[in-house]
């Protein structure tokens, strides 16, 4: 076994594994096994939380909300550890046993999840907390409202809770949704409740240091509204916890009030103002037993939130911040719109290209039957008028019909019919004969006529349906690129508009991300001139801002007007060089090759070869890439174009003439792409040292049927891999020894020195006919490019 073959085997034998783990893990099974130790671990962690004075209602909650989904077994299990061996005492065994009547009465009244009403199970974990907690409340004689008024408060915020968290384990409902974040909300202040009895050094809280983490955050990206809004909310929480007074709140909730008015001043004066804000509420409880550590953890969560980078900054204003639901809702209404018109029409391409196929089968069938059509016109001419017709065609009919059927297999397969093919007893008998012969070749004569005339529509039908197939395709991708939905980044567009702003009046900002997640901008206005003369610095400085790569501005002129446009710049680049030699005593190689990147960032590089050499060939090359350009330049798949240009270009050239077909596609931002092949020489592809030569089996574009478009071969490329395409003038595929030898031996030359270099070498080799080679190497892009 060669070391090329063991690569091999290892590469397909890592791909099988990773495959593998993959299936494994998104199987149900482990989906379910997954989500039910999560459940678990977040009901046993709640389980331990009390509030107002000694009741334990988050894990009862949890358990119901789960049970409201039908997986309410391991959140059960969960709150029974939680409850039992973390919390312990009466509290946590009347929460145990509320946890389970809970999953009782949901599995009671079971109905499926979907139809149940939305306040059963809030409604049932408050009643079965307020049966199993009422042994807390103090002998009647000890009773006071206090304890009552605790009482009832702790089985309502079970409800309530409850209800909260159902709404954060459902899927938001739609843009503008706020009751899966405000369950997430509920479940995050539940868990600091829940933890919030755990201290460092007997003085500084964990839970109230994220609790005022998490207010600072809020704060600065929502302002002053939602920061005072979260701080009361996370002071309430943090108060509950402790049992008694509104200290946290009034710190939080003044802190959040105050520092947002600092917000747009920067990171450092934001969180200046809020440390000083927090000291300066503090002081309204100097005498309170938590002033000290408040103090300590304030400083700790402002360190905390310094430490937030600005890519998770930049991820929550994406998601968090809302954008305008009246212009994305149009927008996204006329894409989807636009995506069921390709589908339709896609289908209904998909339609014609089967009855197409159809007819042309039915048409094949009937050909068959033309067989007897040739001795039923030589019966209607020479037959008809004879006087013993009587006797041949109605009382010795079975007879004749058979002599005749004896005759059609040596005819067909002659070409002609002659006596010896008749019967003896037939040929004498018929007083006809020579005339009967002589309109049977007649009719055979034309029935061959008939017969390639239908071929040739026949054939011209098969390339038609093909063009369909193709155009469905090509239909159903873009579809799919229409369903979907570009994603708005409002936050963005105001730090674009506000840094595109010092170039001029800037009109119209758009960031969003297109269907395969890359970022765009788009800006319009009077700036655009000054912004394109400093085109290098502007993207620079954006890219600097937004934190992520973008290429130069370029002007985009259509019916949305004229405008600028950034796209995210793809992580590799690719490096092309080529090199050509003519045919000797030609003037114009028959070779054509391009190279060019798609606005989607993907680099193609496509190489023909015409038919023989001179102007026709190239002609004939130049055609078939012009049109793979504009395909692939539209974002179609290579499969899906040649699926259309080659039945047109083979109607053009009535199958007479070829052309040989290389088109490499690479994604500039993975590095994975396809090498399709039609009748090209191989092509080679080193990688770490090691030279791999891909070969493909199909026939040239125009000479077959079938373009076989599916047969392309995937492949995957890094920093510094080399792929070399060539025609059939350097390589053939009989001999490659030498181009082997030549692409290991020259690792540190440029793309184009390879490319010209090949070139050199074979015709150094004697070879007369035109040398085209093209290389491409992947290369990692430099951070500041």
């Amino acid at each position: 076994m060669d070391k090329h073959t063991l690569e091999r085997r290892s590469f397909r034998a890592a791909a099988r594994a990773a495959e593998t783990w993959t299936r494994f893990t998104r199987t149900d099974e482990v989906r379910e096994i997954g989500g039910g130790v999560k459940r678990l671990l977040l009901c046993a962690v709640l389980s331990r939380g009390v509030i107002l004075g000694g009741f334990a209602p988050l894990g009862v909650a949890m358990t119901g909300a789960c049970a409201a989904h039908g997986k309410g077994y391991c959140a059960l299990a969960g709150a029974f550890f939680g409850a039992i061996l973390l919390r312990g005492g009466m509290s946590g065994v009347t929460a145990a046993a509320a946890a389970l009547l809970t999953l009782v009465c949901a599995q009671i009244f079971e109905k499926p999840p979907a139809k149940r009403r939305g306040w059963f199970m809030p409604l049932m974990s408050a009643l079965m907390m307020a049966v199993c907690s009422f042994v807390l409340l103090p002998a009647p004689g000890l009773l006071r409202p206090a304890h009552i008024f605790r009482f009832l408060a702790a089985c309502t915020l079970t409800g309530m809770l409850c209800w909260c968290y159902m709404q954060a384990l459902t899927p938001p409902r739609g843009r503008g949704d706020l009751r899966h974040p405000g369950g997430l909300l509920a479940v995050v202040a539940s868990l600091l409740i829940a933890v919030g009895d755990i201290t460092l050094f007997g003085a500084v809280a964990p839970a109230r240091v994220l609790a005022f983490a998490f207010v600072l955050a809020g704060t600065f990206l929502g302002g002053s509204t939602v920061g005072a809004a979260l701080g009361v909310a996370f002071g309430v929480t943090m108060d509950a916890a402790i049992g008694s007074g509104a200290f946290l709140t009034c710190v939080y909730g003044l802190a959040a009030l105050l520092a947002g008015a600092f917000r747009t001043a920067g990171k450092p004066a934001f969180m200046l103002s809020g440390l000083l804000s927090a000291g300066a509420a503090s002081l309204l409880g100097i005498d309170h037993p938590l002033f000290s550590p408040t103090l300590y953890e304030c400083v700790l969560a402002a360190m905390l939130f310094w430490a937030i980078p600005e890519p998770v900054w930049q991820y929550a204003r994406d998601t968090l911040i809302p954008a305008r639901s009246d212009t994305l809702d149009t927008v996204s209404r006329v894409r989807r719109s636009a995506g069921r018109y390709a589908s339709e029409a896609s289908e209904a391409f998909y339609e014609m290209y089967l009855a197409m196929m159809n007819g042309a089968q039915s048409g094949r069938a009937a050909a068959d039957e033309d067989v007897h059509a040739i001795f039923d016109c030589a019966a209607d001419k020479v037959c008809r008028r004879c006087s013993i017709c009587h006797q041949c065609w109605q009382r010795d009919y079975v007879s004749t019909l058979s002599a005749l059927n004896d005759v059609s297999v040596p005819m067909l397969k002659r070409g002609r019919a002659e006596a010896a093919d008749f019967p003896r007893h037939f040929s004498d008998r018929c007083i006809h004969f020579p005339e009967l012969l002589h309109t049977v070749n007649e009719a055979l004569f034309a029935l061959r006529e008939r017969r390639q005339y239908r071929k040739r529509c026949e054939e011209n039908r098969s390339l038609i349906a093909q063009q369909y197939a193709g155009l469905t395709g090509i239909l159903r991708q873009i579809s799919g690129s229409l369903g979907c939905d570009q994603a708005s980044l409002p936050a963005r567009e105001r730090q674009v508009r506000s840094y595109a702003s010092a170039f001029g009046r800037i009109d119209k900002v758009a960031v969003f991300r297109d269907g395969s997640g890359r970022l765009r901008v788009e800006l319009a206005g009077d700036g655009v001139e000054s912004i394109l003369r400093e085109r290098k610095g502007f993207a620079a400085g954006l890219s600097a801002l937004l934190g992520t790569g973008l290429t130069d501005p370029e002007r985009i002129s259509d019916e949305l007007g004229t405008r600028l446009m950034l796209r995210e710049q793809a992580p590799f680049r690719a490096v092309v060089g080529l090199g050509q030699r003519q045919k000797q005593g030609e003037k114009i190689s028959g070779d054509t090759a391009r190279s060019f990147v798609t606005d989607g960032g993907r680099a193609c590089m496509l190489l023909a070869d015409g038919m023989g050499s001179g102007a026709a060939a190239a002609q004939d090359s130049r055609s078939i890439l012009s049109l793979m350009e504009r395909f692939l330049r539209a974002g179609i798949p290579a499969a899906d174009a040649l699926r259309t240009i080659a039945p047109a270009f083979r109607l053009r050239s009535d199958g007479t003439r070829g052309v040989t077909l290389d088109a490499l596609t690479l994604d500039l931002f993975t590095g994975k792409g396809e090498c399709l092949k039609c009748g090209a020489a191989p092509s080679f592809l080193r990688t770490s040292g090691a030279v791999t030569r891909l070969s493909g089996g199909n026939l040239p574009v125009g000479l077959s049927d079938d373009p076989a478009a599916d047969q392309s071969v995937p492949l995957r490329m890094d920093h510094g891999d080399v792929f070399v395409l060539v025609s059939d003038g350097i390589c053939d595929g009989t001999d490659d020894e030498w181009l082997r030898h030549l692409l290991h031996d020259r690792v540190s030359d440029t793309p184009k020195e390879l490319a010209a270099k090949i070139v050199v070498s074979a015709a150094e080799r004697g070879v007369n006919d035109d040398l085209t080679a093209v290389v491409v190497r992947l290369e990692r892009r430099p951070r500041s490019s």
